[in-house]
């Protein structure tokens, strides 16, 4: 009997609790129906803008948090909060996030730190190394003509810490009296690094006044190979025509580091001779030496040099060649080579990883029959899980460029029903915000089953 009472009352207890949970579910679903006040305020909450969001992150988030998100923001290209990150910029106690602050501005060339920055490179010495070195960065990227005699005052200090720094940003803004601060410095008790640094700035002044100095260095035999290659393709910046002759010689060289920047050094040079070079340093037996050859003929939009492009896109042993003669050809719209990179697209034994390459090059200079090659192919992975990773592959690219031809994959991608490849296609959206899709956002935005989700689409809608 004692048995049984304990089996009935457990049998009891399991009745009430199947009863007590209808009827709570009951309760629940009856004020979710009605748009009971609780829960439309939970929906509400929930699907806060993702704008609103960030916002609140960077007035009350930890440190972290604001790192984070900033460093999302830089990926994604989203320069929305530039002016909200002013004031966490004057406040901020933390060397970690003031950096990632200037980090961001400098990334989109924002001048609300232009005075702080002139301020701190006038007297650097009590601020952190990171600090300064990143604010040097910044007055490089926004050229900040007036930071030039804290830059020359800084180099004329020696101070390691910040040297190569300040001379590459110098190189950058400076004018031809910089170029002769220059010269003279070269020709003072440097280490090699530090002459390293003043070639390349050099190069990237194009000052004629610095002519003469950078010929005898990159004909110097005894001088040090790097510095050597910088000062060879300084010449070809300053007087391409007239560099052609030292460089014909310097090309002659065993050292496969020199002649690539002989090739740099010819890039701006069109004479005949010039062409003869580059020609024969697309079948040069060093790859670096290749690569910039096509690089060059790219610049110079060497159309007589396609087959030769086409052969190396075909028969290179370094992969870093092949997708440089891709590019190369998508950007002359080469008949021969395109049809050639269509072929790979639809081959189904071809690596993913070399049709991303592939695709990437014919959407950058929208090839028309490339276009609609690799629309194509994103709207077959579209429908295969195994080819996952060609999808977002494909799908980065699609998100770059504002195409009408895009539609099709676009809608496509929405309609995934996994969510990365979803997201990729409100991505897509973005940059090309077809008419014919804004019910499909709509949808996402009130519909979807994951809030980043609807909270993305509903920033998309908002922004329209």
């Amino acid at each position: 009997m004692k048995s049984k009472y304990k089996i009935g009352r457990a049998a009891l207890w399991c009745v009430c609790l199947v009863l007590c949970t209808f009827v709570f579910s009951a309760e629940k679903g009856a004020a979710a129906g009605s748009g009971g006040a609780g829960g439309a305020e939970n929906v509400q909450a929930e699907e806060k803008s993702q704008t609103e969001k960030r916002k609140e992150t960077l007035l009350y988030g930890l440190e972290g948090e604001v790192v984070n998100l900033i460093d999302t923001l830089i990926k994604e290209g989203e320069a929305e909060f530039l002016p909200e990150l002013h004031n966490v910029f004057a406040s901020a106690k933390s060397t970690a996030l003031k950096d990632k602050i200037i980090t961001y501005y400098t990334e989109f060339k924002y001048e609300g730190l232009k005075d702080y920055t002139l301020g701190i490179l006038e007297d650097p010495y009590d601020e952190k190394k990171s600090t300064v070195i990143l604010l040097i960065r910044y007055a490089e990227k926004l050229a900040i003509a007036e930071a030039a005699p804290f830059l020359k005052a800084i180099i004329e200090s020696e101070n390691e810490a910040f040297f190569e720094s300040a001379v590459s940003a110098l190189g950058t803004i400076g004018t031809g009296e910089d170029a002769v601060f220059f010269t003279e410095l070269f020709a003072g008790d440097l280490s090699i690094i530090q002459k390293q640094s003043i070639a390349k700035a050099l190069g990237k002044l194009k000052a004629d006044e610095s002519w003469d100095m950078l010929v005898e260095a990159a004909e110097n035999e005894d001088e040090n190979t790097f510095v050597r290659m910088y000062a060879a393709e300084a010449i070809g910046n300053i007087r391409p025509e007239e560099a052609g002759a030292i460089l014909l010689r310097l090309f002659d060289s065993t050292d496969p580091n020199l002649r690539q920047y002989v090739v740099k050094g010819f890039a701006k040079n069109t004479s005949d001779e010039a062409r003869s070079v580059l020609s024969a340093a697309l079948k040069d037996n060093h790859y670096k030496v290749r690569l910039e050859a096509v690089e060059a003929v790219k610049e110079q939009k060497l159309t007589d040099a396609a087959a030769s492009l086409l052969y190396r896109a075909k028969n290179d042993t370094e992969a870093a060649v092949k997708y440089a003669c891709f590019d190369a050809l998508s950007s002359f719209h080469d008949a021969d080579g395109v049809e050639y990179m269509i072929s790979i697209l639809k081959e189904e034994k071809r690596g993913d990883t070399l049709k991303a390459k592939i695709a990437a090059s014919l959407l950058k200079y929208d090839v028309k029959a490339g276009v609609d090659a690799v629309t194509a192919l994103a709207l077959k992975t579209v429908g295969d899980d195994k080819k996952k990773n060609l999808r977002y592959a494909l799908g980065k690219e699609f998100a770059k460029y504002e195409n009408a031809a895009f539609e099709s994959v676009c809608e496509a991608y929405m309609k995934s029903s996994d969510v990365a490849t979803k997201g990729t296609g409100l991505d897509i959206y973005k940059k090309n915000p077809f008419a014919s899709l804004e019910p499909l956002v709509r949808t996402i935005a009130d519909e979807d089953k994951a809030a980043p989700m609807r909270a993305k689409a509903k920033a998309l809608l908002d922004t329209e």
